[in-house]
């Protein structure tokens, strides 16, 4: 296979294998991952030490008595973190609460701040999270072509921080506008692989699951979840040589290294089958 070409993958032996016919589905919305799939982000160290210090200069201004910022960093934002790690690592699709987690840890420190100003100290440590983040090169070209097409597209993202400034990095980004629907794990309350997240993309969508491929960088997440759902599943593998891809009994039904192979796949893809 030529390198770029997209593959359209056997389906898993669970699947029924018996044809409706050869033609291809009608397409005619596309669900996005976020993390991985339309970005890459690492730990923005210097925006979060500048995010804090604000936060310490506020909450010494309001007669508290904080710790140093890089121990407010630890104590607040890494034990978050740490919290968040620990309950993926559960394997509970209930999703957490991070406002209240952050809430818990501010609390610990004996920092008591009312819901206001705590939701004002999330909003300036995710934008300072926007330092981190870097926008797929293909990601934009592939969206305006998608929607030259008249296809919707939606984006069905795990990420259970705080919902406005989620929304806010998506306008921050050029994203937003792109987007028909937006659904957070946040919002809804479960994580992907669950088929609630899912049903809840789709009806902000205003889709079927028959007429909608789910794209992302999840084998299990993304894939095997929308296709338990009813979707089909497209596999991103950014970086990875599709030879020595490890798929395991994960089948998806199109991999991909690149968005920008998506709108010809779409017209390739062969019937859902029955």
């Amino acid at each position: 296979m030529a390198a770029g070409d997209a593959e359209v993958v056997e389906p898993a032996s669970s699947t029924p294998t018996r044809r409706a016919s050869r033609g291809t589905i009608a397409v005619a919305a596309v669900l996005l991952d976020y993390g991985g799939t339309l970005i890459d982000f690492e730990r923005p160290d210097a925006a979060l030490v500048h995010a804090y210090t604000r936060i310490h200069d506020e909450l010494f201004a309001a007669g508290l008595t904080p710790p140093p910022v890089d121990s407010l960093i630890r104590d607040i934002h890494d034990r978050v973190e740490d919290d968040f790690a620990q309950h993926r690592r559960s394997g509970t699709l209930e999703e957490i609460d991070l406002v209240g987690a952050a809430r818990n840890a501010y609390a610990r420190l004996g920092l008591t701040v009312d819901v206001e100003t705590l939701d004002a100290f999330l909003r300036l440590e995710q934008e300072a999270w926007w330092q981190g983040v870097r926008v797929f090169d293909d990601v934009i070209p592939a969206l305006e072509t998608l929607r030259a097409r008249g296809i919707r597209i939606g984006l069905c993202s795990n990420a259970p921080y705080r919902v406005a400034s989620l929304h806010d990095q998506l306008r921050h980004f050029g994203l937003h506008h792109l987007l028909d629907s937006v659904t957070f794990s946040a919002e809804v309350g479960v994580r992907k692989p669950h088929p609630r997240i899912f049903e809840a993309a789709l009806t902000s969508l205003q889709t079927t699951a028959e007429q909608c491929v789910m794209v992302g960088d999840s084998l299990e997440d993304d894939v095997a979840g929308a296709q338990r759902a009813g979707l089909h599943g497209i596999f991103i593998a950014r970086g990875a040589e599709r030879r020595s891809l490890d798929l395991g009994r994960r089948k998806p039904d199109a991999v991909i290294n690149s968005l920008n192979e998506l709108p010809r796949l779409l017209t390739a893809m062969p019937e859902a089958y029955t």
